[in-house]
């Protein structure tokens, strides 16, 4: 019995190759690409210039907070509108374990959080804001009266 195994697995090693095929790369990848561009070399320089004079660091190089994209919001506006959030009762509709976006009731409160953000509560919200003196944490104080600064 071991002669038979030991036979059939030697005849499968030798005739295995035979019947073996090597695929070419170009079958796996594809064939090569070659780049053919329409712009001269001198405009293709300028675009290198244009893009070299307002390029920054990409992203997963960047060391601390992502600039600021033209027409962000002011912190009077991102707590304005976190307050008609909450106000508008969003943060425990939101804040459910059983949360469906597609519910009827959802629907309703996110209309009137809509409402409330671009209408004039909006506006009444910022300016309470800005001039009810809306402070920045800078250090927080411990029990003692201390800061952590």
């Amino acid at each position: 019995m071991n002669a038979k195994h030991i036979l059939s697995i030697s005849v499968l090693a030798l005739v295995a190759p035979v019947f073996a095929q090597t695929v070419p790369a170009e079958a796996w990848v594809g064939a090569p690409l070659h780049a053919v561009s329409a712009a001269s070399r001198d405009e293709v320089i300028g675009e290198f210039i244009a893009a070299r004079a307002e390029a920054s660091a990409p992203q997963e190089l960047r060391v601390g907070p992502a600039p600021t994209p033209t027409g962000a919001l002011t912190s009077a506006e991102v707590a304005a509108d976190l307050n008609l959030w909450i106000r508008s009762g969003m943060a425990q509709v939101a804040g459910q374990e059983n949360f469906d976006p597609n519910a009827p009731a959802f629907r309703a409160q996110l209309a009137v959080f809509e409402q409330m953000r671009h209408g004039p509560a909006f506006v009444a919200e910022v300016e309470r804001i800005r001039h009810g003196g809306l402070a920045v944490i800078t250090s927080a104080q411990l029990d003692d009266g201390t800061s952590t600064r």
